[in-house]
C-alpha cells in the first residue's frame, strides 16, 4: 500500500468522515481525499475553497461547514441546502416541471404555391454546349442564317447552275444530318418502325468525340446510304448526355459505352441486332444494312386481316322440262 491508504487506515473516525464527505463533494478517491485534506489541515470548508475556487468556498461556507479547526479537524453534517449549493440533490422544490409535448409545422409550404416543374426541352444535336463546330451566329439569327444565300444564285455560295450547295464553314461540313433523322421519342421510334415495318438505326454521338462528326460530314451524307436508309430503315440520333441517350445506354450500352455508337435494333422486340462502335465508312456500313433492308420486321398485330374472298355462287337448278 502506498502512504495515502496507510494514512487513510491510521486515520480516526472523525477524519473518516471528513474524507467521506470531500469524497461525495468532490467526486474523487480516498487517496486523493487524504491528501487533499492533509494539505488543509483536515479543515472541509478551507480543502473544499481550494479545490472550487472561491467561489466554491463561498459556497460551502454560506452552507454552514462545521470548523473543526486546526489538526483535529472537526466536521460537521450536510443539509439539503449545501449539497444544492454545491451542485448535489436537494429537497426537489425548485425543480421545473417537464415542458408538455407539442407538435408544429417548421416551414408552411402551400402545395398549389409551388413552382411548376417543366421538363427541359430535348437538346439539339446542333447547340450541345461542348459542340466543336457550333455556329453561334447562326443559332442568333431569326432565319437560321439562310438569308446571307440570295436567290437565283445572286453571288452568294449557294446553289448555281444547278451545282450542289457549297459548305461555308465547319459548321456546316459536320452538322448532324437533321433532314434525314426521325423527330420524336424512343418509344415513338418504335412505334413508326412496327408501324412501317423499318429497322431502326439508332446513333449514340459523344459531342469531344471526332469521330462523331466524322460519321456526320462523310458516312450520312452519302447518297447512296441515304437511299437505302429512307426505304428501310428509320435513323435516331442522340448525344449519350441527353436525357433520351443516357437512358438507351443504360439499356443497350451498360459497360461497353464507346462513341460514337451506331445500333440496329427490331422496333417489334427492341433487341440490338447488330452495333458498330467508333467512325463506320458509309460504304461499309451500307454492304451491312443491306441484308437487313431485304429482310424487313413484321408485327404480325400490324397485319390487317385479310378481307374474305367472296364465294362463287352455287350453280342454278336446271329448269324442269
Amino acid at each position: 500500500p502506498n502512504r495515502a491508504t496507510v494514512r487513510r487506515t491510521m486515520a480516526d473516525p472523525t477524519q473518516q468522515e471528513v474524507i467521506s464527505q470531500f469524497m461525495s463533494l468532490a467526486s474523487c478517491d480516498a487517496d486523493f481525499a487524504t491528501s487533499f485534506l492533509e494539505a488543509n489541515g483536515w479543515n472541509l470548508e478551507l480543502a473544499v475553497q481550494s479545490l472550487y475556487g472561491d467561489a466554491g468556498g463561498a459556497a460551502a461556507g454560506g452552507g454552514g461547514f462545521g470548523g473543526g479547526g486546526g489538526g483535529g479537524g472537526g466536521g460537521a453534517g450536510l443539509g439539503a441546502g449545501d449539497l444544492a449549493a454545491l451542485g448535489g440533490f436537494g429537497d426537489g422544490d425548485d425543480v421545473r416541471a417537464p415542458m408538455a409535448q407539442f407538435s408544429d409545422t417548421l416551414v408552411g409550404v402551400d402545395p398549389a404555391a409551388r413552382p411548376a416543374h417543366r421538363r427541359p426541352p430535348p437538346q439539339s444535336a446542333a447547340n450541345h454546349p461542348l459542340e466543336a463546330f457550333r455556329d453561334f451566329r447562326t443559332e442568333g439569327s431569326p432565319s437560321g442564317g439562310d438569308d446571307d444565300d440570295t436567290a437565283a444564285g445572286g453571288g452568294g455560295d449557294g446553289a448555281i447552275f444547278g451545282l450542289p450547295k457549297r459548305a461555308k464553314n465547319l459548321s456546316e461540313i459536320y452538322r448532324p444530318p437533321t433532314e434525314i433523322c426521325f423527330v420524336g421519342s424512343f418509344e415513338e421510334l418504335r412505334l413508326t418502325g412496327r408501324q412501317q415495318s423499318r429497322w431502326l438505326l439508332v446513333n449514340i454521338q459523344s459531342p469531344t468525340e471526332f469521330a462523331s462528326q466524322q460519321l456526320n460530314a462523310d458516312t450520312w451524307t452519302d447518297e447512296g446510304l441515304r437511299a437505302v436508309l429512307g426505304s428501310s430503315f428509320l435513323l435516331w440520333q442522340r448525344y449519350f448526355d441527353s436525357e433520351e441517350g443516357a437512358t438507351y445506354c443504360r439499356h443497350y450500352l451498360r459497360e461497353d459505352a464507346t462513341f460514337p455508337h451506331i445500333g440496329l435494333l427490331d422496333p417489334v422486340t427492341g433487341q440490338l441486332v447488330k452495333s458498330w462502335h467508333g467512325f463506320t465508312a458509309a460504304e461499309r456500313l451500307m454492304d451491312k444494312l443491306m441484308d437487313y433492308a431485304d429482310r424487313p420486321p413484321k408485327d404480325i398485330s400490324w397485319d390487317e386481316p385479310s378481307p374474305t374472298a367472296p364465294q362463287p355462287a352455287a350453280p342454278a337448278a336446271p329448269a324442269a322440262p
